[in-house]
């Protein structure tokens, strides 16, 4: 019982971090859609500048299509 105690822990854990991890993404695109500076999106995000680059080229690349 324990076992499954605790799977069931990691695995609600893993779907919090998920929905925060969307959530932060979403924001970034928001700001970027806006404009904000890059500095600002990593602040309010919390994503990593790396993070924010990325997801920059993504949308970048999904409006060249």
């Amino acid at each position: 019982m324990k076992d499954f105690l605790h799977a069931y822990s990691d695995a609600i854990d893993e779907s919090y971090e998920k929905g925060r991890d969307n959530e932060r993404a979403a924001t970034a695109i928001d700001m970027l859609a806006d404009n904000e500076p890059i500095e600002k999106i990593v602040k309010y995000s919390h994503l990593s500048k790396e993070e924010v680059i990325e997801l920059q080229k993504t949308i970048a690349a999904n409006t060249a299509k």
